[in-house]
């Protein structure tokens, strides 16, 4: 199937109460492994790029790639800009394909936060595109040993929330409330009342950025008070860093870079499948057979990524029990595109009209 946008997606995990996680790639044996673990799990899966990465990797082919993936895997999958700063990337995003994009002007006056942030949102949507943005400040850092800790003088304020919301119609908020990127110096001391408030006053999606360092515990208790996309990257960095010390030690004359990065991955997609259990995420596609309206990926052939049919063994094998054997009437392509426009249209006449 093709890539889903986070509007449908959001709003099923909303009603749901369950947190999909949006995991950075910088790489494509992280991409790997993320999906690898997504389909294992039955989880839907948000491909976060973030703006910062480009240096790492080509955005429009990483968007390529993850198309291709995406077609093939049989769970929900979207494509989405982590933290575009900048109004070109954003557009060199829509053109390359991501389904949804994150404007961050997080750092800009209230105003032009408002303003910018709707001209994107408009562009966005007329392309079919979900549009997150920021209000508040998550502080903090990613690539560096530097710890950082939250600010409680640039969390979100709810009254500006609502008027936020109101003003630029996105489909989802990241707000601050007690984390930070990168790093967490000590505990994070989240403000649950503060996050309670926004989400019944917006009635939006809202999104918790800088997830490492948070507890398990916590982290459920924010899902159940309306959080839907968890952004989730340095400790998977952590876990890639400290997998290949451990193993180039144990194994002081491994020479095979291939096997390096075959058992880092094997590492990473440990702490990606317990972050799926604890967001509530894995087994969605098997308990919720509704969230194949946004989906539809099972009816896609079991075909490898390598373009040869599953005859066992593979991690795209997926299809719920209920599936019915015959698939004479799967949609074409042709059909599938035509769904996902009217269904985009619809959806949009109804935020307009919101």
């Amino acid at each position: 199937m093709a890539l889903v946008n986070l509007i449908g997606l959001m709003d099923h995990a909303r009603r749901n109460k369950y947190g999909v996680g949006a995991f950075n790639v910088p790489d494509y044996e992280t991409f790997q492994a993320i999906l690898d673990t997504a389909v294992a799990k039955q989880s839907p899966v948000i491909i976060d790029v973030a703006e910062v990465h480009l240096k790492y990797i080509d955005l429009d082919d990483v968007a390529y790639v993850v198309k291709r993936a995406a077609e093939r895997a049989p769970v929900p999958v979207a494509l989405h800009l982590d933290h575009g700063e900048h109004f070109e990337t954003i557009i060199r995003a829509v053109r390359a394909g991501f389904s949804s994009i994150m404007f961050d002007g997080s750092h800009l006056p209230f105003e032009e936060n408002v303003r910018q942030t709707a001209e994107i949102v408009r562009i966005c949507h007329a392309c079919g595109v979900s549009v997150e943005a920021e209000l508040g400040q998550v502080l903090g850092g990613e690539g560096t040993s530097e710890r950082f800790e939250a600010d409680p003088s640039v969390f979100t304020d709810p009254d500006e929330a609502v008027e936020f919301c109101a003003r630029t119609n996105i489909d989802l908020l990241a707000i601050s409330f007690g984390t930070a990127h990168g790093l967490y110096r000590g505990t994070p001391k989240l403000d649950f009342d503060r996050l309670d408030a926004i989400a019944t006053r917006t009635k939006k999606p809202v999104v918790l950025h800088g997830g490492t360092g948070v507890s398990d515990e916590d982290f459920r208790k924010a899902v159940s008070l309306g959080i839907t996309k968890i952004n989730y990257y340095t400790q998977t960095s952590v876990t890639a860093v400290e997998a290949t010390r451990e193993i180039l030690a144990a194994n002081p004359d491994l020479v095979s870079y291939p096997l390096l990065l075959q058992q880092t991955r094997e590492a990473i997609k440990k702490v990606l499948a317990h972050q799926m259990d604890v967001f509530g995420s894995a087994g969605i596609c098997a308990r919720f057979p509704d969230i194949c309206i946004e989906c539809d990926a099972c009816t896609v052939p079991n075909v490898s990524l390598d373009g040869v049919a599953d005859t066992g063994g593979h991690a795209y094998q997926h299809a719920p029990a209920s599936a019915p054997a015959d698939r004479s009437d799967k949609l074409t392509d042709d059909d599938v595109q035509t769904l996902i426009d009217a269904v985009t249209r619809a959806v949009l006449k109804g935020l307009n009209d919101a």
